[in-house]
């Protein structure tokens, strides 16, 4: 967790904000992210680094899911909160790979980005309340949901390792994001750090909306 809380000591010059556009430039050309180029995966081996690869390339899961550990800190509730992602995304993709049909999936990640982001920046005292779990979880399912194009086809051993997989980098990015939180609101006012988190989740989640319809 120490070398995750390191982010947060950059210069002050360099905002929150800033730092998402500066990586949001970088990912938008690798949208698509497939960990193997887009060949479904074969073996355990594959299933598993793929799993774990696709949070991550991702750029609009990985901030969320960093944002998933912030809120696991800010708001309390960290075990429901967490385990509600984690369940929903694996039911996202086992959606995904029933055959069912959910119109623009790229476009549901992006606004559940947006969604977060807004309630982080008033810190809305929504995300303190037990419904707040569910929406934690239906976020999960939009994510898991464009998780499970990477491995439509697949056969049951690296489906396995591939939910197995992210499943675990989840949790590994969920508990960065919760050293983040707790290092960086013990330098400065929570409100001050959740604002500059909710502009940043916020502002990401429309360039990514954007991005999508543009694409489409």
């Amino acid at each position: 967790m120490k070398s995750c809380a390191r982010f947060v000591t950059l210069p002050r010059r360099v905002s929150y904000v800033s730092i998402a556009w500066m990586a949001l430039l970088w990912a938008l050309p690798a949208a698509a992210h497939h960990p193997m180029g887009g060949t479904t995966p074969a073996t355990l081996l594959e299933g598993l680094l793929s799993g774990f690869g696709h949070p991550i390339i991702g750029f609009d899961h990985l901030l969320f899911i960093v944002a998933v550990g912030v809120a696991c800190y800010a708001f309390g509730q960290r075990v429901a909160t967490l385990a509600a992602f984690l369940v929903g995304t694996l039911a996202g993709t086992l959606l995904h790979l029933r055959a069912a049909d959910v119109p623009y999936p790229d476009a549901w990640v992006a606004a559940s980005l947006i969604l977060l982001g807004v309630l982080f920046f008033r810190r809305h005292d929504f995300l303190k309340s037990k419904a707040a779990i569910i929406l934690f979880a239906l976020s999960g399912v939009a994510h898991g949901y464009a998780y499970g194009e990477a491995i439509i086809g697949a056969e049951s051993t690296p489906l396995l390792a591939y939910l197995s997989g992210f499943t675990l980098v989840q949790f590994a990015i969920a508990l960065c994001g919760y050293a983040i939180a707790r290092y960086a609101t013990a330098k400065k006012p929570a409100f001050e750090f959740l604002k500059a988190a909710g502009g940043a989740l916020a502002a990401t989640g429309a360039a990514f909306l954007v991005f999508t319809f543009a694409a489409g």
